[in-house]
């Protein structure tokens, strides 16, 4: 008894830690947002970024090299002495086995604004990497978004044929009624049971593919684990918009791309005024310490350290106008990319304006829907009554229950059409995953 109240009490206190019924859509968005590989991928891309600036950052300080060598000179120069010295007819200047070791550095003292304005187009680069995994992160969302009401559409229409086969099966048990008393024919039966069967298969279809869209759920949250989606009151719903200035504005303030072209602008602004650096002198300052056999004297054969300080200009003055070129590519980079802005504006607007304009739609048909599924049902519930009477025909019953079956379908299509546009409308907006 003990092992089995020790083995209950586990059970508990493992038991919350799985969800039960499923999870919702802000769960699914967590769990998608920690597993999904893209992102994962654009994140080495921000450090990518992130390390190129650090690059471009250490332009700034001097570079160390070192340096070791070994040179054999088969002929030496020769100094011939004009004046007779006894034993001595000429000089060699130099060695035939030379070594050196030495240690150099270089400062770069001005390069034309090189350096500023690449850390400056690194630093842009990798803020609009930032903003990709944004534009990455909102994409994913939108579509898990989707596919999670799909799911509950499905079920949905599920529910809707199951509550049409409890009315059939009503149906049916007062046509075998009125055939079993004479009053009905067999054929009637016959056709009652063959629509049961038609919309059962109807209902078996869509579990089917309701276990083919879990599937599709489970790949894009990337879960080792069969997920399930909790249950979503059709009704549950708010159906209230503001205004359609209010939405544009928030598409601006908020959407990444947005963000990303600016960033991808001013990086290349930034790079054109680094290739005109090349119009300018580039000044370096340079030291050295050398320990070489021989040294600075030639003429004796001995190890020796040395060191020299110095410094250094280059001036491009005539190349073709190859650097000039460079700068009118990297100009029409940058124009290019004010019109992709420009382009992106209006795309951007359309898709707010479209996705305002089903939500409205979305919401006159709701109302009206509704209005019909209430007649519709009162109107199953008068034919049914005068058919068990014998007042209205099999015909006028079966029309009336298929009529109220579409009408709940539609219903339930249009509520979930809503939270889609919805949806839609936040990822226009870029608030997506953010209320």
């Amino acid at each position: 008894m003990f092992i089995r109240h020790i083995l209950f009490c586990l059970f508990l206190m493992v038991l919350p830690l799985f969800p039960q019924g499923g999870i919702d859509l802000s769960e699914a968005w967590q769990i998608a947002l920690k597993n999904n590989l893209t992102l994962q991928q654009q994140q080495k891309q921000i450090r990518k970024a992130l390390e190129e600036w650090r690059i471009q950052k250490s332009g700034y300080l001097p570079s160390i090299a070192a340096s070791a060598g070994y040179n054999y000179v088969s002929e030496l120069a020769v100094l011939e002495l004009s004046l007779p010295v006894p034993g001595i007819s000429e000089i060699q200047a130099g060695v035939k086995n030379q070594y050196d070791i030495a240690i150099s550095l270089q400062q770069p003292i001005f390069t034309g604004f090189r350096t500023k304005n690449l850390i400056k187009a690194a630093r842009q680069q990798h803020q609009a990497q930032q903003w990709q995994q944004e534009v990455v992160k909102n994409q994913l969302l939108f579509r898990i978004g989707q596919l999670f009401y799909e799911i509950h559409l499905n079920r949905n229409r599920q529910q809707v044929l199951r509550e049409a086969i409890h009315r059939i099966d009503n149906h049916l048990e007062l046509v075998r009624n009125l055939y079993q008393a004479g009053q009905a024919p067999a054929f009637d039966t016959l056709e009652v049971a063959n629509r049961k069967l038609q919309t059962e298969n109807q209902l078996l279809q869509l579990r089917n593919m309701e276990r083919v869209l879990l599937t599709q759920f489970r790949h894009l949250l990337n879960s080792n684990e069969a997920v399930t989606v909790k249950p979503l009151p059709p009704e549950a719903v708010n159906i209230s918009l503001a205004s359609l200035d209010e939405y544009l504005g928030r598409a601006q303030q908020h959407r990444p791309e947005l963000q990303q072209v600016m960033n991808l602008r001013e990086g290349q602004q930034y790079r054109r005024k680094a290739l005109q650096s090349a119009y300018f002198p580039q000044v370096f300052a340079a030291a050295s310490y050398h320990y070489a056999r021989p040294g600075v004297n030639f003429f004796r054969d001995e190890w020796m350290d040395y060191y020299t300080v110095g410094v250094n200009m280059q001036w491009q003055l005539w190349n073709w106008k190859r650097d000039r070129r460079k700068v009118e590519q990297a100009q029409l980079d940058y124009q290019r990319l004010e019109l992709q802005n420009r382009q992106l504006l209006l795309d951007i607007r359309q898709q707010v304006v479209e996705a305002y304009e089903l939500l409205k739609n979305d919401r006159e048909q709701i109302a009206l829907q509704k209005r019909l599924v209430h007649q519709e049902r009162e109107r199953y519930r008068i034919v049914q009554e005068q058919f068990s009477q014998g007042q209205a025909s099999n015909t006028d019953l079966r029309n009336a229950e298929t009529s109220l079956t579409q009408a709940e379908l539609l219903l339930r299509q249009t509520y979930i059409q809503w939270r889609q546009h919805k949806l839609q409308l936040d990822w226009a907006t870029g608030i997506i995953g953010k209320e």
